[in-house]
């Protein structure tokens, strides 16, 4: 037994530290064995705790205790996230709304077209322009509504924002100017659920499953999408833009019955009580003791991240950290709309039939929304092995490159080429390939949308959400209203080459400043931005 003691003493003197604890002596004996041995005071071995490497920033090897508190995921949790995300289904459908709508908008017979006249170019810019400058005022006005009213009853509010404007297009959609009038107060509601959901989502979450839930979160999107170039083509304009918006309705139910107040809000609040009852039902398979250590790290990121920080828009660029998380936040929110695949999923069915391939606008449609889908089942299996840094800087290489085909071939097609006809085929595969790439990073709000709220601290995440939406949805704007206006005076291989060349610059950038956020809290992320 002495010379258990003596070895172990030797151990200590090389590798070890002593510290006094709650009347506990601790030893740190084997860390080249990556454990930690704790004893009683009378050499009594209580635990033992296994440290894993973790590689920091700047190179050096650090020992990281492996959370015993990790379990798996509640259908608490599953049902609040798919519940709370059927905001992003209705948004996958509005966002391709236009693809089967403006044929039918354009045709000249009174059955299919709810309108008095066709459509023309100038109201067609209208429509998707006009609507995506109102999602701006959603940012502006919802920005600071998750910290004044919570974010669940934020969520609400986004809802019931959605849901009236498209019954009024229902009923009264025989004049342009309704689906003009309505689709902008549906983007209102719409220019805040990118933000005020992840923020939401991110917090009922914990580090290990933040990635995961995000993904299945934006797994709604491409369905949505799918969903709507399934049943546009098939119903009428009416019709159609009430099915949008249905699942709205149990979606509102649920949410006022069931849902839970963030935690990590409740606990700004300094409401202990409401916050740990919370993290009770959605974590129901832990102890009691693991649930008190939960609320305990909240409360730790909650104090260190909030200290000394203020809440206004000039602290967005106060510190390096700040200043980082706003340039890579805007930059990777900003990439979604650069991209081009918004654009042209909502314009596909128009855009394919003068293409002068060998499918139909619908049905490319659908043959790119199908894809898409699928690519979202690949992200959400392949993000929480491989993290997100690598999945966004591959997707920003192969969605560039593929847009640059796409360009070539639409110049090809515009100034009439002889090629056209041998390579009929090369736009529908490419485009598929480019939602593809997309869809594996760039269009994962997983990826994208949920890191903006990953990297501000909690106290920031309002307001950084706020302003970067703003300023990426005034540009989505202009993008939004100046595209049918180019492809009619300088053809669509104008705009799209434009976009390649936004998709390579963001990858510079990314490739240099972003950091790898999966399993890492909100504290470590801003500690390496801070470097």
């Amino acid at each position: 037994m002495s010379r258990t003691i003596l070895i172990e003493f030797l151990y200590f003197l090389y590798f070890g530290r002593w510290s006094l604890t709650k009347r506990k002596f601790v030893l740190v004996i084997d860390v080249v064995n990556k454990k930690i041995m704790s004893y009683h005071q009378g050499d009594k071995l209580v635990e033992e705790v296994v440290y894993t490497p973790i590689e920091d920033v700047d190179g050096t090897v650090q020992f990281k205790p492996k959370d015993s508190r990790k379990k798996n995921d509640t259908l608490f949790l599953y049902f609040v996230v798919i519940t709370a995300s059927v905001q992003i289904f209705v948004k996958g459908c509005n966002n391709v709304w236009p693809s089967p709508v403006i044929p039918q908008l354009k045709s000249n017979n009174s059955d299919i077209n709810p309108l008095e006249d066709p459509i023309t170019t100038a109201q067609i810019s209208m429509l998707f322009g006009i609507p995506s400058a109102f999602r701006i005022l959603g940012a502006l006005f919802l920005g600071k509504l998750p910290d004044i009213i919570g974010r669940k009853k934020t969520l609400l509010v986004i809802s019931l924002l959605t849901l009236p404007p498209h019954l009024v297009m229902v009923l009264f959609g025989s004049q342009i100017y309704v689906y003009i009038i309505g689709r902008s107060i549906v983007e209102i509601g719409f220019g805040f659920t990118l933000s005020g959901l992840p923020i939401y989502l991110n917090e009922i979450c914990e580090d290990h499953n933040r990635a995961k839930h995000g993904c299945l979160m934006m797994f709604f999107l491409p369905l949505g999408s799918v969903y709507g170039y399934l049943v546009g083509p098939l119903t009428s304009v009416r019709w159609f833009t009430f099915l949008c918006a249905a699942p709205l309705i149990p979606q509102i139910i649920l949410s006022l019955v069931l849902f839970p107040e963030s935690p990590i809000y409740s606990a700004a609040k300094g409401d202990r009580v409401t916050a740990i009852n919370t993290l009770k039902k959605l974590r129901s398979n832990k102890t009691e003791d693991e649930i008190v250590q939960d609320y305990i790290e909240i409360e730790r990121s909650l104090t260190n991240l909030n200290e000394g920080v203020g809440c206004g828009f000039k602290e967005l660029f106060s510190t390096r950290g700040l200043r980082m998380t706003t340039s890579i936040g805007f930059l990777a929110t900003l990439s979604v709309s650069v991209s081009g695949v918004p654009i042209i999923m909502a314009y596909v069915a128009p855009l394919f039939n003068d293409a002068n391939t060998n499918l139909s606008g619908n049905s490319v449609a659908i043959l790119v929304g199908v894809v898409e889908l699928t690519f979202y089942f690949v992200t959400f299996a392949v993000v929480k092995k491989v993290g997100s840094r690598p999945l966004l800087l591959f997707s920003y290489l192969a969605t560039g490159v593929f847009l640059t085909i796409i360009a070539v071939y639409f110049y090809l097609n515009a100034t009439n080429s002889p090629i056209v006809h041998t390579i009929r085929w090369s736009p529908i595969v490419c485009v598929l390939l480019y939602v593809s790439s997309y869809s594996l990073g760039i269009g994962i709000g997983s990826v994208t949308v949920s890191l903006l709220s990953e990297l501000y601290p909690n106290d920031m995440r309002s307001t950084g959400c706020c302003f970067v939406r703003t300023t990426v949805d005034i540009i989505s704007a202009i993008i939004s209203a100046a595209f049918p206006l180019v492809v009619e005076y300088l053809g669509v291989h104008y705009c799209v080459g434009m976009f390649s060349i936004c998709c390579f610059l963001i990858l510079v950038f990314m490739y240099f400043f972003l950091p790898e956020t999966r399993g890492r809290s909100f504290l470590e992320i801003q500690k390496i931005l801070s470097k």
